[in-house]
């Protein structure tokens, strides 16, 4: 944790906003033809928008996993559609969001199944 006390005198936003280039970056290096073109961004990312600040940093850590554990291979298991998850994943480790009911869902591997973590 020594090195992440470089960005402890950072505000909130400040801290934001670093996070969100590095990502860019990340994104760039791992495919050169990518785009981080701010209206494309928020396109893509109108499927979150409705989500707590709580929620959104607790997707963020498991998409910055998936880089960690699939370098960042394009590969990951966050999966966002307009219908509960059914089925086997690509992945051992998995978050699916329901657009239409707000819902999250997790896979657990070791029960073979989607279990519901937020919403209803």
């Amino acid at each position: 944790m020594g090195i992440s006390q470089c960005f402890d005198c950072l505000h909130e936003r400040q801290l934001k906003l670093v996070t969100t280039s590095l990502l860019c970056q990340i994104l760039l290096d791992r495919n050169p033809m990518a785009s981080c073109d701010v209206q494309s961004l928020l396109t893509s990312a109108n499927c979150f928008s409705c989500l707590s600040e709580h929620q959104l940093n607790t997707i963020q850590a498991q998409l910055l996993c998936e880089i960690l554990n699939a370098g960042g291979s394009g590969e990951g298991c966050i999966l966002c559609g307009d219908a509960d998850p059914a089925g086997v994943p690509d992945c051992s480790c998995a978050l699916a969001y329901n657009r239409l009911t707000g819902s999250f869902w997790y896979w657990d591997g070791t029960l073979a199944q989607w279990v519901l973590l937020i919403g209803g």
